[in-house]
């Protein structure tokens, strides 16, 4: 090979192992998310499947979704700002009443004292 081809050569595989090194593991958080029934887990799982989330369960009895993402592509305050969107408050921001009066009857948490 000659030099000219190595001083190209090079430094791209410099730039290709060092993106791959620096390449952003999953985050995983647990927390606290409104709900009451299986209408509103449908409803959170579904707002985050989107890029970047990896995985997002929740559990109504405790109240507490489960969600793996990549932050290269969402926030924490994304993930928070969509379930806000569909209508649910979690423990770190709260829908506004516009977004609430969007839910069901049956979901309506803040009326069972469930939030």
């Amino acid at each position: 090979m000659s030099i000219r081809i190595l001083r190209t050569i090079v430094p791209l595989v410099f730039i290709a192992i060092s993106t791959f090194c620096n390449a952003q593991k999953p985050i995983e958080r647990s927390f606290k998310v409104s709900g009451v029934c299986q209408m509103c887990v449908e409803r959170i799982e579904s707002a985050l499947d989107v890029k970047g989330v990896k995985r997002a369960e929740y559990d109504v009895d405790s109240h507490t979704l489960n969600v793996v993402y990549n932050e290269k592509h969402i926030s924490f305050d994304d993930v928070n700002a969509r379930l806000n969107a569909v209508g649910h408050d979690t423990e770190f921001s709260k829908a506004s009443d516009e977004q609430y009066d969007r839910v069901h009857h049956c979901c309506k948490y803040r009326e069972h004292g469930d939030h």
